[in-house]
């Protein structure tokens, strides 16, 4: 791929046509890969039927979107951050946030991704608190790196998770490959991951698949006639 970055722009535009997104060539390469993550979970649930809208903290629908470049939380109020809603039959919708907190039993640990149950979403805006656990329908770590992912961001994640409870779904999603990062992945159970997403790639599939699989749960859970 000879241009790596202007390919997950492209693809961030094609899965969010009908809106604008903030995304340029002046960002980090790492904030982009987050954005084409975002741009999965959007994807995805397009290929499963759902309606997808976005809004801002107030739950007002825009199509100019504002998307975090730095950690925050869901019951910000400073600046208009958007999220995306996912629509399935009669499930109760999903919001889909970038780079947000979640409370853990330890510490309060950051999703580059995070899809949670949109009462969970309202009640953290109202109480003006950080979500809990199981209130989340999966969060996902995104890593850029244009030579390969380093062992310790393998570690890390592995050290996050064990904070969290194993019911709350994860995903590690990495641009780039590593044989240490691998192996340390592997004998970590239950902890699903993919190297090498980017655009144009069978690891692209294989990360809208793990989406799917978390939606079809989730959409089973409010309405077993409507297929995902």
């Amino acid at each position: 791929m000879t241009d790596p970055v202007g390919a997950l722009l492209t693809e961030l535009a094609d899965a969010m046509q009908s809106v604008t997104t903030p995304f340029t060539r002046a960002d980090e390469a790492d904030r982009i890969y987050e954005g084409y993550l975002f741009a999965q979970v959007i994807a995805a649930a397009a290929e499963c039927g759902g309606r997808v809208t976005y809004e801002d903290c107030y739950e007002r629908e825009v199509r100019d979107l504002v998307l975090r470049g730095a950690p925050g939380v869901i019951h910000a109020r400073k600046r208009p951050f958007t999220h995306a809603v996912l629509y399935f039959g009669a499930a109760r919708p999903i919001e889909v946030h970038m780079r947000v907190k979640v409370r853990s039993k330890n510490f309060d640990g950051e999703s580059d991704v995070l899809l949670i149950d949109t009462k969970a979403a309202r009640n953290s805006r109202d109480t003006q608190q950080l979500p809990k656990p199981p209130g989340c329908v999966l969060t996902i770590e995104g890593k850029y790196y244009p030579l390969g992912v380093p062992r310790d961001e393998a570690l890390k994640y592995i050290g996050m998770r064990n904070s969290f409870p194993q019911s709350m779904a994860s995903l590690f999603v990495t641009n780039s490959f590593s044989t240490h990062a691998n192996k340390c992945l592997i004998h970590a159970q239950r902890l699903p991951f993919e190297f090498g997403a980017v655009p144009g790639t069978r690891f692209q599939t294989y990360v809208r698949a793990h989406i799917r699989e978390v939606l079809k749960r989730w959409v089973g859970r409010f309405d077993l006639a409507h297929r995902v």
